[in-house]
Order: C-alpha cells, then structure tokens, then sequence
C-alpha cells in the first residue's frame, strides 16, 4: 500500500514528508508498525502513523517520528467523520487486544487546512491529557521582534566575517553534532549519520544542511526538515569558537531570511522533557531570543 499511502499523504491537510513509507520505515527493525487506514467505499478517508507496544498492549502515535495523529484530506472530512473514525479504530483495536491509544496531534503550524477535529474527537471520547510539550517557533511572515542579546551576537557574528551558506559536508557537520551533544549534554544524534545520509538520499528537498564558516572553517550548523508550511531545526551544532563568535545566532537569522517567501514558520522543537513537566529554561530563553513564541504539544491517553 505505500503507493497509495503516500499519495493520501501528500494531497492531505498534513502533506509532512515524514508521513511518507520511505521515511516511516527506514527504523521499521526498531518499531511495530500498527499504522491504521481508514477508507470509505473502497477509498482512504484518513491514515494513523502508529505502532504497538506488545508488552504493554498499547498503540502508540509512532514514536519515530516528531509528531504524529490521524491525517486527513482537505475535502468532504469533519468533526461527525473524525468520530466515526476514532470509533471504527477503538472497535478494531479492541479486538486485537489493546488497552489504550497514546495519541500525540500534528501541531497546528504543520496543517495546510485547520485540521484539528481529532482534539475535539479525543474530548468526547473522554480522552485525557497526560503530557504536554512546548515548542518555539517562528512566524516568518511576522516574526517577534528579536532581544538586544540576540541582535548583538548577529551583528558580532558578522563583523567576525561568518558567512551562510548550504552544504554537504555532512560528516564535517555530524563530528561536530556528537561532539558537541557529547560535551554538553551527555547525549548522542538520535540518528547515525548513515541513517541520515540514507533518508536524505531518499528526501533531497526535505533535508538539508546549512554551515556556518569564519576564515572558511565550518563553526556552526543546523540540519533542516523542510515541509509544505514549516522549516525545523532537526539538528543545531556549534564548535568552541562557533559560541564564541555566535556564529549560529547569524545561522538562524539567515534560514529565517531564506526561508520567509515561501514558509509560515521557523520550528525549534521543544524545550520540554519528561512528558513536558520539566521545562529547560536556559534553552527556552535561547530560542525565544530568536523570536520564537509557544506551540503546545499535547499528548493524549485513551482507553480502549
């Protein structure tokens, strides 16, 4: 069915490339699909990117991916059809032996058409909210204005004669990412960088890289996730003098200058951490330096 998946997807409310088959399975050997489509006299009418947790019985939104709820055409679907989906899938899923459905919405600035009927679906099935991330984001159209910290590292930025530009110097770039999630926060990439390689090779207009250089030396970069309304930050990575010039503060300011034609929005993803009850709010500050306001991102649990 990926054919047809994916041509659901791209003429959907929600047209993410990270929808697609060739994305939602390159980790299959880490997940259990469970990925539900629901059609009408023959033809889908909305598709759920899930898995299943065996050990628990529980179908989750699939946790490859940053986001994930039903996705759903621009045409002829409402409140009364969201329902009668959701309740479709809980019968389906009954049989099958799950006890619950964890549920996480596609934000709102990732939506071509307002698409927000499965928040109201999950209300009336008695659903009830068990976290809640926070992400910053851009308004590239009519972005907040930014703070004098972050004007200043922009203009230090460049009398240090960093320039922007894209690349494909992804090894340069990923020695730099593990290093520095190393450093600072005691983490690794999410993923390798053949992952990465391999799903940019599959997606060449989705992902893409961006470097910030100083005397041509790469100080600072940012690999992006490009969708139909928004631009995200997958990865941001800086070496010692990159901070220290505030090379990437420049990087920033140039994707939003770059990408303000033809996008809604900058995304930084979120600032939260276990299930949004613990707010970084070092990084918050960064991120709203830059201009960027508040998108939640609510997670529901629904008993089956």
């Amino acid at each position: 069915m990926a054919a047809e998946w994916d041509r659901f997807v791209s003429c959907s409310r929600q047209p993410s490339f990270l929808f697609k088959r060739a994305y939602m399975d390159y980790h299959a050997d880490r997940f259990a699909d469970y990925s539900l489509v629901a059609r009408r006299r023959g033809s889908i009418m909305a598709v759920l990117p899930a898995e299943r947790d065996g050990k628990r019985n529980i179908v989750t939104s699939h946790r490859g991916l940053t986001y994930g709820g039903w996705i759903t055409p621009q045409r002829h679907f409402n409140a009364a059809t969201m329902l009668s989906v959701f309740e479709r899938a809980i019968e389906f899923m009954r049989r099958d032996n799950a006890e619950s459905l964890i549920y996480t919405p596609i934000p709102y600035i990732y939506t071509v058409q307002p698409a927000e009927e499965d928040r109201y679906a999950l209300f009336c099935l008695g659903a009830r909210q068990t976290g809640c991330g926070l992400s910053s984001a851009i308004r590239l159209h009519s972005p907040a204005p930014l703070n004098e910290s972050t004007r200043q590292a922009t203009t230090l930025a460049r009398r240090n004669g960093v320039e922007v530009a894209e690349s494909v110097e992804w090894s340069v770039f990923w020695q730099m990412l593990t290093v520095c999630l190393a450093e600072r926060h005691d983490v690794k990439p999410t993923h390798s960088l053949e992952e990465m390689l391999l799903l940019r090779e599959r997606f060449p207009e989705n992902i893409r890289l961006f470097m910030a250089y100083a005397g041509g030396c790469p100080e600072a970069g940012a690999v992006v996730y490009v969708t139909p309304q928004v631009v995200h930050t997958q990865y941001m990575a800086t070496t010692p003098k990159g901070r220290a010039i505030k090379a990437l503060a420049l990087l920033i300011r140039v994707l939003a200058e770059r990408f303000a034609p033809t996008h809604h929005y900058l995304d930084f993803g979120v600032s939260t951490e276990n299930s949004g009850r613990t707010l970084n709010r070092g990084l918050l500050l960064q991120k709203s330096g830059q201009g960027g306001l508040g998108v939640a991102c609510p997670v529901f649990e629904l008993g089956i």
